[in-house]
């Protein structure tokens, strides 16, 4: 469920300080609703984790894209980097509405035997999140946010308060996973789609900043600005996921610039940039 007034993460150090989180992996997904399918049962980055070829047998759609966009990440670890007690926070957007309407229309004809008892588990606000957590053995806590057009914001907002709140949650590693439609399917009188629309997913590895994280002599970090001034609502949350996936795929080297900014509503701002790290000679 959406909240309208989350709570915001403290910042470091001064008021008025930026709340910053390394980004240690990224990966962009988009495929179109007609390709899905193939991508139930394999397709992923060789260097991915291996997965039971049927894992993502019942999966909705945007799990399915989410967990081949961390899968894909997973290859730009760096080798030390344990997925044990990593966290996962998934932010979708209409997930599961396929899957319902076609329960929907089955239940009417043809009853309660029709309705496969898969939809509640693939077809939840936490199903992406638990997916990701159970198939690559992670042990931190999961769990999905948003659901709505708020999934950007609200993604972003749970990953900045797991790293820096002072709640119940301790990890030090967090997978933000965030999926959407470019546009919703739309469906005929069976529940079928009748359109083929692009599905994207954007898994970020983020966790506390050290100096020492970077990935080819860069930093990427994400930091959160609580005293922005307050933002308008995008026209749709599929608007700022692509924006944050164009963003990813432009930098494909450290050369590469990045500047990301995403405005909350309730105020602040989320920003994404690369920083190019010096690496000092020890004296001989």
């Amino acid at each position: 469920m959406t909240s309208p007034m989350p709570s915001l993460p403290p910042t470091a150090g001064h008021p008025g300080d930026p709340c910053t989180v390394n980004v240690t992996a990224r990966a962009t997904i988009a495929a179109r609703l007609a390709d899905i399918a193939a991508l139930r049962d394999g397709g992923w980055a060789e260097s991915a984790h291996p997965l039971p070829r049927r894992f993502l047998r019942h999966a909705d759609e945007q799990t399915v894209v989410g967990m081949h966009a961390v899968l894909a990440a997973i290859g730009t670890l760096p080798e030390s980097h344990s997925l044990a007690g990593d966290g996962v926070i998934a932010a979708s957007c209409q997930a599961g509405r396929v899957a319902a309407a076609q329960t929907l229309v089955q239940a009417k004809r043809g009853g309660g035997v029709t309705v496969s008892t898969q939809i509640v588990p693939q077809g939840s606000l936490h199903s992406l999140a638990g997916a990701v957590s159970v198939g690559l053995g992670m042990h931190g806590p999961n769990i999905g946010v948003s659901g709505g057009p708020a999934a950007v914001s609200e993604g972003l907002l749970t990953a900045f308060s797991w790293l820096h709140g002072s709640g119940p949650v301790a990890c030090d590693s967090v997978w933000l996973v965030i999926t959407g439609w470019d546009d919703e399917p739309a469906l005929d009188a069976d529940g079928q789609p009748i359109t083929d629309p692009v599905c994207r997913g954007v898994a970020l590895s983020v966790s506390r900043a050290t100096a020492a994280s970077s990935v080819g002599g860069q930093q990427l970090r994400l930091e959160f600005h609580p005293h922005s001034a307050p933002g308008t609502w995008l026209t749709t949350a599929q608007g700022s996921l692509r924006s944050l996936a164009d963003a990813l795929s432009a930098h494909a080297s450290p050369a590469a610039p990045l500047e990301w900014s995403h405005h909350f509503s309730w105020g602040g701002e989320a920003r994404l940039t690369a920083a190019t790290v010096a690496h000092r000679q020890e004296a001989a």
